[in-house]
Parts: structure tokens; sequence; C-alpha cells
């Protein structure tokens, strides 16, 4: 059995936490104390954190999704299985560089929401294992100053797989920074998007719930503006790199929000005070719509699809956006969609009083 101090301990207790193997209740005191920091870990730390890590990150990402037998593309080619069945395992491995556990340690000595400068290694220098840990991390600290304090900084004020999940955090935080969706379009990150397909489905169907909910013009704006940004920027990337099958999550999501009992009211039926000018009122009517009115940009890609001979560049992934399409009967659902989207142009509302 290894020995560990008691900094070390802390330290193997949040990365457990951050995880999903250890309560709340272990973790937040931890995360509230502040510690002095060693000026290097024991072997055996870093041996167990390492073992925390390539356990503990392939575990949660098979839970999360990629148990599930569904086809992605690979090699310019539809391939159906699980996770590790659709990629060769050299393809799966994921790498963690000493950010990583500059990152542990850091959480671990210091409240980040009392140190400013804070830990903000460079962009670049992360690799997919250092960002999956930093989404698992923040996704467990989300909801307090913490988490708040965090998605500020570099790197997760660029981190494209937090922003596609979370974009309301941003839009709270202020985060004026854009997405990065480089790492998650191609290689590891896709698959990694692969397995969170349906934890990407409950977190934007919450989000649509969520803004029916909503009573001030400015929340709604904020919201939109933010999930807009996250969309935009993950649509072009997807599609700029050939994988458009990375984004069917929001054809799943469309299918369970817009069904055909589906009204205007379920996006904006709580708010309680129109904006005082015409262009704010625009804006907060845009970002109620955000979603949707992606749908129809997707819409468009299974258009083009039908076009895509058997001999062309993309035949493969257009065939498979188009079975996805029918899948999931988007063609009533975009349509259903832009009549709520009519119903709600507050332009056309403006036309009608005149």
């Amino acid at each position: 059995m290894k020995s560990v101090s008691r900094f070390e301990a802390n330290l193997l207790r949040l990365l457990h936490y951050f995880l999903q193997q250890a309560p709340v209740q272990q973790a937040l005191p931890l995360l509230e104390a502040k510690i002095d920091r060693p000026r290097c870990l024991s072997r055996s730390a870093v041996e167990l954190v390492k073992d925390a890590l390539g356990k503990g990150c392939v575990l949660l990402l098979v839970r999360l999704g990629g148990w599930r037998r569904e086809r992605f593309l690979r090699n310019e080619k539809a391939v159906e299985g699980r996770l590790w069945e659709r990629s060769k395992p050299q393809d799966l491995g994921l790498s963690f560089t000493r950010n990583t556990l500059d990152f542990l340690a850091w959480v671990t000595a210091k409240k980040p929401t009392e140190d400013k400068k804070g830990w903000q290694p460079p962009h670049a220098s992360l690799t997919e294992g250092d960002l999956l840990l930093l989404y698992f991390a923040y996704e467990a600290l989300r909801g307090n100053d913490m988490g708040t304090e965090l998605i500020k900084r570099q790197p997760l004020a660029r981190h494209g797989l937090c922003w596609l999940a979370f974009p309301e955090d941003y839009a709270r935080a202020n985060v004026a920074e854009s997405p990065d969706f480089g790492p998650w379009t191609s290689g590891l990150g896709a698959c990694i998007v692969e397995a969170l397909q349906p934890v990407l489905v409950e977190r934007w169907v919450q989000m649509e719930v969520d803004k029916g909910k909503l009573s001030q013009w400015q929340q709604m704006r904020d919201m939109g503006q933010a999930q807009e940004k996250a969309l935009d920027g993950f649509l072009k990337a997807v599609e700029a790199s050939g994988r458009q099958d990375l984004a069917r999550f929001l054809l799943q999501t469309a299918m369970r929000l817009v069904t055909p009992n589906a009204t205007p009211a379920m996006w904006t039926g709580n708010l309680r005070q129109q904006a005082p000018r015409l262009a704010d009122r625009a804006e907060t009517y845009r970002g109620a719509l955000a979603f949707l009115r992606q749908l129809p940009r997707l819409q468009e890609w299974e258009r083009r699809a039908r076009s895509v001979g058997y001999w062309d560049e993309g035949y493969a992934a257009s065939q498979l956006w188009k079975a996805d399409w029918e899948r999931f009967q988007d063609d009533d659902v975009t349509e259903r969609a832009q009549t709520i989207i009519r119903v709600l142009d507050p332009m056309r509302q403006t036309e009608g009083q005149t």
C-alpha cells in the first residue's frame, strides 16, 4: 500500500471527485481549505494520479455514452459499434501532461475565488487528456463561485467542449472569448464528443426547457447569444472537417423538444417584461430561438447530401447524415420549428401593428 502526505491525499480525493468516484461531501471542505503546496509530489502520489486518470477518465467516458452501439465516421466510412469497437486502441489513448498535475495541485492548495493570478497554462500546450479532465472538473464545480471564476480564465474561457455543454454558464460569467473547437472535431477529441452525445442531448434539452422559466429579457438575450456563439463555432468546425455526424445530438434534441404539441410559450411563456428598445426586443427573441434557428442550417446539409454521388468525396458522410435526418424525422421537426419562429419573430409582429 502506497503512503502519501496529507496534501497528496487531498489532491487524490479531489481527483476522484472530478471523476465522479467520490461524493461532494468529501470534496467541498477540501475546495474551501487552503493548504501549503509542496515543492514536488512523491513518486507514489504521481503513480496514483496516473492510475486514477488512466482508468477513471476512460470508465467515465464509457459510462456516459461510449458503451452505446452507434454509427460514426472512420476514415470516410460509417462504422457501427461501441466506441472501442469503432476505433483502434492506439487511437483512443489519453495522454496527460504536467498541466493536469499542476491544475490538481493548484486547486488543492488554493481557493480559485481568492487566487487572482490563478492557474493559466498556455492553451496550445494542453492535450485532449488535459482538456477532458478540465471538462470533468468544471462539470463538478459549476454552479458555485469556484466554477464561475475558472471559466473566466484560460484555458476554460476557450474550452470548446465546455462551451458546447454549458453555454449558459459563459453567459452568466460574461465571458467574451470565443470557443476553440479545433481539438474536438477530429482524432481523439472527436471520439470524446461521440461518447458524450447523450450528455449533450440532455444538456440542450434542459437549456431549452429552462428558457421557458426565464422572466428577464436580458437573461434570455445573453443565454441565446452564448448558445449561438457555441453552435455557430461548432457547426463551422464539424462542417470544415467533414464530421457532421458529431452534430447528431442536435437532431435528437430537436426531436425531443419540437413535438407536435410544442408551442411558442415553451420558450418565452415566462417573460414578464418587454425590452424597452426594438433592437433589444429583437435580440431577446433571437436569443429565445437560438437553438431552433439552427435547424434550417442542418436541413441544408441534408439537402446538399442528396446531390453527393457514390464516387464523390464525402459520400459516406452525406449518407450517414441523410440517414440520421430521416431517423429523427427532422423535416417535420424543422417545419414545426419554423412555425414557432414565425410566431415569435418581433419584426413580423411590428409589421402587423402598423
